[in-house]
Protein backbone atom coordinates (compact mmCIF):
# COMPACT_ATOMS: atom_id res chain seq x y z
CA UNK A 1 0.00 0.00 0.00
CA UNK A 2 1.50 3.48 -1.10
CA UNK A 3 1.41 6.39 0.99
CA UNK A 4 -1.36 8.03 -0.77
CA UNK A 5 -3.63 5.04 -0.11
CA UNK A 6 -2.29 4.79 3.61
CA UNK A 7 -3.49 8.19 4.15
CA UNK A 8 -7.43 7.39 2.21
CA UNK A 9 -7.63 4.98 3.88
CA UNK A 10 -6.71 6.25 7.91
CA UNK A 11 -9.56 9.22 6.69
CA UNK A 12 -12.05 6.73 5.37
CA UNK A 13 -11.48 4.44 8.64
CA UNK A 14 -11.60 7.64 11.16
CA UNK A 15 -14.89 9.36 9.16
CA UNK A 16 -16.79 5.89 8.35
CA UNK A 17 -16.19 5.34 12.39
CA UNK A 18 -17.82 8.85 12.89
CA UNK A 19 -20.65 8.67 10.68
CA UNK A 20 -21.55 5.31 11.58
CA UNK A 21 -21.59 6.14 15.29
CA UNK A 22 -23.14 9.25 15.60
CA UNK A 23 -25.56 9.25 12.47
CA UNK A 24 -26.28 6.00 11.60
CA UNK A 25 -26.66 4.13 14.48
CA UNK A 26 -29.34 6.73 15.84
CA UNK A 27 -31.48 5.56 12.75
CA UNK A 28 -33.55 2.64 13.55
CA UNK A 29 -37.38 1.87 12.06
CA UNK A 30 -39.52 -0.42 12.76
CA UNK A 31 -42.89 -1.67 13.76
CA UNK A 32 -44.68 -3.56 16.86
CA UNK A 33 -41.99 -2.45 19.01
CA UNK A 34 -39.23 -4.09 17.26
CA UNK A 35 -36.30 -2.52 14.79
CA UNK A 36 -36.01 -3.81 11.07
CA UNK A 37 -34.17 -0.77 9.04
CA UNK A 38 -30.61 -0.13 9.97
CA UNK A 39 -28.27 1.60 7.93
CA UNK A 40 -24.13 1.00 7.64
CA UNK A 41 -21.86 2.51 5.85
CA UNK A 42 -18.90 1.46 7.57
CA UNK A 43 -18.69 -2.09 5.45
CA UNK A 44 -17.47 0.67 2.93
CA UNK A 45 -14.24 0.57 4.59
CA UNK A 46 -13.78 -2.48 3.91
CA UNK A 47 -14.72 -2.83 0.51
CA UNK A 48 -12.25 0.25 -0.21
CA UNK A 49 -9.06 -0.54 0.56
CA UNK A 50 -6.58 -1.65 -2.36
CA UNK A 51 -7.00 -5.15 -3.86
CA UNK A 52 -3.66 -6.05 -2.79
CA UNK A 53 -3.95 -5.13 0.92
CA UNK A 54 -2.72 -8.74 2.70
CA UNK A 55 -5.79 -10.14 4.41
CA UNK A 56 -4.32 -10.03 7.57
CA UNK A 57 -4.30 -6.71 7.74
CA UNK A 58 -7.27 -6.19 6.03
CA UNK A 59 -8.49 -8.73 8.90
CA UNK A 60 -7.18 -6.10 11.49
CA UNK A 61 -8.13 -3.20 10.46
CA UNK A 62 -11.31 -4.37 10.01
CA UNK A 63 -11.24 -5.42 13.81
CA UNK A 64 -10.02 -1.92 14.93
CA UNK A 65 -12.71 -0.44 13.05
CA UNK A 66 -15.43 -3.11 14.44
CA UNK A 67 -14.36 -2.29 18.20
CA UNK A 68 -14.58 1.37 18.24
CA UNK A 69 -17.37 0.77 16.70
CA UNK A 70 -18.46 -1.44 19.58
CA UNK A 71 -17.29 0.42 22.02
CA UNK A 72 -19.40 3.67 20.96
CA UNK A 73 -22.26 1.52 20.74
CA UNK A 74 -22.05 -0.44 23.81
CA UNK A 75 -22.31 -3.92 21.33
CA UNK A 76 -19.56 -6.11 23.11
CA UNK A 77 -18.09 -7.05 19.76
CA UNK A 78 -21.13 -7.49 17.22
CA UNK A 79 -19.80 -5.02 14.85
CA UNK A 80 -15.94 -6.22 15.04
CA UNK A 81 -17.16 -10.04 14.43
CA UNK A 82 -19.52 -9.12 11.84
CA UNK A 83 -16.57 -6.89 10.15
CA UNK A 84 -13.79 -9.61 10.66
CA UNK A 85 -16.01 -12.18 8.80
CA UNK A 86 -16.51 -9.26 6.26
CA UNK A 87 -13.08 -8.97 6.01
CA UNK A 88 -12.16 -12.60 5.76
CA UNK A 89 -14.56 -13.38 3.42
CA UNK A 90 -13.19 -10.35 0.83
CA UNK A 91 -11.07 -12.41 -1.14
CA UNK A 92 -13.63 -14.57 -2.04
CA UNK A 93 -16.01 -12.10 -2.94
CA UNK A 94 -13.20 -10.51 -4.89
CA UNK A 95 -12.73 -13.95 -6.85
CA UNK A 96 -16.57 -13.71 -7.66
CA UNK A 97 -16.75 -10.41 -9.45
CA UNK A 98 -13.35 -10.49 -11.03
CA UNK A 99 -13.42 -9.49 -14.15
CA UNK A 100 -12.45 -11.78 -17.24
CA UNK A 101 -8.85 -11.08 -17.81
CA UNK A 102 -8.50 -10.64 -14.00
CA UNK A 103 -7.39 -7.72 -11.91
CA UNK A 104 -4.55 -4.86 -13.32
CA UNK A 105 -2.20 -4.89 -10.95
CA UNK A 106 -2.54 -1.41 -9.97
CA UNK A 107 -6.36 -1.52 -9.77
CA UNK A 108 -8.11 0.25 -7.03
CA UNK A 109 -11.87 -0.95 -6.02
CA UNK A 110 -13.41 2.43 -7.69
CA UNK A 111 -15.85 2.83 -10.59
CA UNK A 112 -13.47 4.71 -12.44
CA UNK A 113 -10.61 1.81 -12.43
CA UNK A 114 -13.36 -1.64 -12.28
CA UNK A 115 -16.53 0.02 -13.34
CA UNK A 116 -19.93 1.03 -12.33
CA UNK A 117 -21.19 -2.10 -12.89
CA UNK A 118 -18.54 -4.39 -10.96
CA UNK A 119 -18.87 -1.86 -8.46
CA UNK A 120 -22.57 -2.06 -7.49
CA UNK A 121 -21.94 -6.05 -7.65
CA UNK A 122 -18.99 -5.62 -5.54
CA UNK A 123 -20.84 -3.54 -2.68
CA UNK A 124 -24.07 -5.47 -2.94
CA UNK A 125 -22.28 -9.05 -2.07
CA UNK A 126 -19.86 -6.93 0.68
CA UNK A 127 -23.22 -5.28 2.14
CA UNK A 128 -24.83 -8.53 2.06
CA UNK A 129 -21.97 -10.77 3.93
CA UNK A 130 -21.45 -8.20 6.21
CA UNK A 131 -25.58 -7.40 7.14
CA UNK A 132 -26.51 -11.06 7.98
CA UNK A 133 -23.27 -11.99 9.42
CA UNK A 134 -24.17 -9.14 12.03
CA UNK A 135 -27.84 -10.09 12.50
CA UNK A 136 -26.86 -14.07 12.97
CA UNK A 137 -24.45 -12.51 15.71
CA UNK A 138 -27.14 -10.31 17.13
CA UNK A 139 -29.86 -13.11 17.58
CA UNK A 140 -26.78 -15.74 18.11
CA UNK A 141 -29.77 -17.84 17.30
CA UNK A 142 -30.98 -19.75 13.75
CA UNK A 143 -34.46 -19.93 15.36
CA UNK A 144 -34.76 -16.15 14.70
CA UNK A 145 -34.03 -16.78 10.87
CA UNK A 146 -37.62 -14.98 9.89
CA UNK A 147 -35.71 -11.88 11.77
CA UNK A 148 -32.85 -12.23 10.40
CA UNK A 149 -33.69 -12.37 6.58
CA UNK A 150 -36.72 -9.86 7.26
CA UNK A 151 -33.91 -7.46 9.44
CA UNK A 152 -31.19 -8.30 6.77
CA UNK A 153 -34.03 -7.68 3.34
CA UNK A 154 -34.97 -4.42 4.86
CA UNK A 155 -31.37 -2.94 5.22
CA UNK A 156 -30.03 -3.93 2.59
CA UNK A 157 -31.48 -1.38 0.38
CA UNK A 158 -31.21 1.71 2.65
CA UNK A 159 -27.10 0.60 3.37
CA UNK A 160 -26.47 0.22 -0.23
CA UNK A 161 -28.13 3.71 -1.02
CA UNK A 162 -26.00 5.61 1.26
CA UNK A 163 -23.13 3.63 0.05
CA UNK A 164 -23.44 4.38 -3.04
CA UNK A 165 -24.12 8.09 -2.08
CA UNK A 166 -21.20 8.64 -0.11
CA UNK A 167 -19.12 6.75 -3.21
CA UNK A 168 -20.08 9.64 -5.66
CA UNK A 169 -19.99 12.02 -3.46
CA UNK A 170 -16.04 11.45 -2.09
CA UNK A 171 -14.89 9.58 -5.00
CA UNK A 172 -16.78 11.60 -8.43
CA UNK A 173 -14.35 9.76 -11.05
CA UNK A 174 -17.12 7.70 -13.06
Amino acid sequence: MNTAAAINSAVRFVALLIVQVFVFNQVAWGWGGRDYLFVFVYPLFVAMLPLRTPRPVVILLSFLLGLGIDFFSETLGLHAGALVFTAYARPLILQLVQPRDGYNIKAQPTVADLGSSWMLRYLALILIVHLLVFFLLQTFSIFFFTDIVLKTLLSFPASMLVVVILILIFNPKA
